[in-house]
């Protein structure tokens, strides 16, 4: 990979944390799914990215959010923010060179509104450590895409929480998905190799309990049938000799 190229994608992503940043701070009850994506966009225009999101496959905003119940891909909409809510935002931009080549980055964070119980709480401790956790653990040219879905997984269930299989994170560059897929959990092969040069994003996603999932009747939000509440993390990294690079790095 090119030294300009490897730049290109920091760089947005980057701006894919101060997004995220920015849209957390200012998560509070009043507010909605859709003020956040209106924000999202005009953060996104004034840092001179655009929205990854904003019609990959047909999808109608900015950014995906996603409450309560829901996992993933929620289209932000106008129900008011509730105390007690979990949130969830995943932001995915992309930056030009002069000519024309897109550089993709995706990054993703839950909050919760105001007092939750212990469980919530720790439900979203669980799915943030497990990330940070696997990152750390990462060798380069050593470990497999499997490897790290097995770690997730153990750290999740060990600590009385369900990863979902069904999806997970990815290869990113050029395109917003590329390979390898990162699973959530032990895969029966040993998958692909984690390379030096690669970026790639893990992207835990937790249940409160065991349930099956399906896609609510907007064919996008991913929900889980008996209710259970969700938690959702994403991080990119870049694969340096040493390890694994956070690049989009929302906490600084």
């Amino acid at each position: 990979m090119s030294i300009e190229k490897v730049q290109y994608i920091k760089k947005t992503g980057e701006i894919v944390a101060s997004i995220l940043k920015q849209l957390k701070s200012e998560i509070k009850p009043g507010i909605s799914g859709k003020y956040l994506d209106q924000r999202a966009a005009k953060l996104m225009a004034e840092k001179e990215v655009y929205s990854s999101s904003l019609g990959y496959r047909g999808f109608p905003a900015s950014i995906c959010v996603s409450l309560n119940s829901e996992l993933t891909h929620g289209i932000p909409d106008e129900r008011v923010f509730q105390i007690g809510d979990i949130v969830s935002i995943d932001v995915a931009c992309y930056k030009k060179d002069e000519k024309g080549i897109t550089y993709h980055a995706d990054a993703a964070l839950t909050t919760v509104i105001g007092e939750v119980s212990q469980r919530i709480k720790n439900l979203l401790s669980v799915t943030k450590n497990s990330l940070l956790y696997v990152i750390q653990k990462i060798q380069p040219n050593i470990t497999t895409t499997q490897d790290i879905g097995a770690m997730l997984e153990k750290y999740i269930r060990t600590r009385g929480y369900h990863p979902i299989k069904e999806y997970g994170g990815h290869g990113i560059g050029n395109s917003l998905h590329e390979e390898p897929f990162i699973p959530n959990y032990k895969t029966p092969n040993k998958g692909e190799i984690i390379r030096q040069g690669m970026f790639i994003c893990i992207e835990p996603l937790v249940q409160e309990n065991d349930s099956e999932i399906e896609l609510s009747s907007n064919k996008w939000t991913v929900i889980s049938k008996n209710g259970n509440f969700n938690a959702h993390f994403e991080h990119m990294v870049f694969i340096t000799e040493k390890g694994a690079k956070i690049i989009t790095n929302y906490e600084q």
